[in-house]
C-alpha cells in the first residue's frame, strides 16, 4: 500500500523553486571569480587589454605560463616551499599536541600560570623591529628554521586540542595507567589517534599558512636560495610591472602607442601575469583540500563546542 504523500502548495513550490534558484545564484557568483582568473590566465595580454573576458578566452595562449615558468629560481622556490609545508605542519601539530595534552592535566603544577603566559602574545603582538632583533638574536636570518620555528606553536590551535582531549573519555586513560602504561605511551597510542580530525584540520590550516606566506621571505631571508616560491612569484610581477614603466618613460605619444602594441603581441602585461600566478599559488591548494576534507567539518566541531 503506497503511502499517502503530502501534498505541496503552490506557495511551497514557488519557495523551493526561488530557494534552489538563490543558491545557484551564489554558488555561481563565488566559483566565477576563480573561473575568470583562469580564463584570464589563458588569453594574450593584447586581447585581454582591448576589452573584458567573461567566460572563456578570446585568443588562447600558453606564453603566459611559459613566462612565468622561465625563471630558474622557480624551481629551487618549490622544492623551499614543499620542504616547508611538510615539515612545518608537522612540527606546529606535534608541539601544540604536546601542550594540550599536558595542560588538559588540571593537576599540573602552575597550569593557570601557563595558560595566562601563552595567551599575552593573542593580545599584545611585538612590532617588525622587535620580532626581526628576536630573529636575529636567534641566528634565524637566512636559516630554513625561520620557516618553521615562529609558527611551531599556537595558542588557539592549543586551546582547541585540549578541549577536545578533555572531551574524551576519562577511562581511557584510566585504564591505561591500570595496564601499566605511562603518558607517552597513552600520547602515541590513545590520545593521538582518537584526535585525529582535529589535527587534521588544523594541519590543513598550517599547509595553507605557510604556502601563502611570503612576508617571512620578505623581511628575514636574503638569501636568494631560500626563496620561497611566493616570494619568486611576487618578484615576477613587480619585475613585469617595472619593465613596462621603464620602457613606457623612455618613450611618449605615438611612439609609446607603438610599442604597447609591440609589447602586447610579444610579452605578457603585467595583468595576465598577475593572473597566471594566482592560478599557480591558489589551485595546488584545491587539490590538497579533498585529502583533507573528510576531517575539516568534524574537526573543527569537535573541540569547539564543550560538552
Amino acid at each position: 500500500m503506497k503511502a499517502n504523500r503530502i501534498k505541496r502548495t503552490t506557495g511551497e513550490r514557488t519557495f523551493d523553486v526561488f530557494n534552489i534558484l538563490l543558491m545557484l545564484l551564489w554558488a555561481i557568483t563565488a566559483v566565477y571569480p576563480f573561473w575568470y582568473i583562469l580564463v584570464m590566465s589563458f588569453n594574450t595580454g593584447a586581447d585581454a587589454a582591448a576589452g573584458p573576458i567573461w567566460f572563456f578566452p578570446r585568443v588562447f595562449t600558453l606564453e603566459n605560463y611559459a613566462f612565468v615558468f622561465q625563471y630558474d629560481r622557480l624551481h629551487s622556490a618549490f622544492i623551499v616551499t614543499t620542504l616547508r609545508c611538510i615539515i612545518g605542519p608537522v612540527l606546529s601539530v606535534f608541539v601544540t599536541m604536546l601542550a594540550a595534552f599536558a595542560l588538559s592535566k588540571r593537576f599540573l603544577p602552575g597550569r593557570k600560570s601557563f595558560l595566562f603566559f601563552f595567551m599575552i602574545p593573542m593580545f599584545i603582538g611585538g612590532t617588525i623591529i622587535s620580532n626581526y632583533v628576536v630573529i636575529s638574536k636567534l641566528d634565524l636570518i637566512n636559516n630554513f628554521l625561520v620557516y618553521v620555528l615562529p609558527g611551531a606553536f599556537g595558542f588557539f590551535s592549543m586551546i582547541i586540542m585540549r578541549t577536545h582531549i578533555e572531551d574524551l573519555p576519562a577511562e581511557l586513560q584510566e585504564s591505561a595507567f591500570i595496564d601499566g602504561a605511562g603518558y607517552v605511551r597513552i600520547f602515541f597510542q590513545i590520545i593521538f589517534p582518537l584526535c585525529m580530525p582535529v589535527i587534521a584540520a588544523f594541519a590543513f590550516f598550517a599547509v595553507v599558512g605557510n604556502w601563502l606566506d611570503y612576508y617571512t621571505n620578505l623581511i628575514y631571508v636574503t638569501d636568494r636560495s631560500l626563496s620561497t616560491l611566493q616570494f619568486v612569484l611576487y618578484e615576477i610581477i613587480n619585475r613585469a610591472e617595472a619593465n613596462t614603466m621603464i620602457d613606457f618613460t623612455k618613450t611618449s605619444g605615438a611612439a609609446a602607442r607603438r610599442l604597447l602594441a609591440q609589447r602586447n603581441n610579444t610579452v605578457p602585461t603585467p595583468e595576465v601575469i598577475k593572473m597566471t600566478v594566482m592560478v599557480v599559488v591558489t589551485f595546488p591548494l584545491l587539490f590538497v583540500y579533498p585529502f583533507f576534507q573528510k576531517y575539516f567539518v568534524k574537526g573543527m566541531l569537535t573541540g569547539a563546542v564543550k560538552a
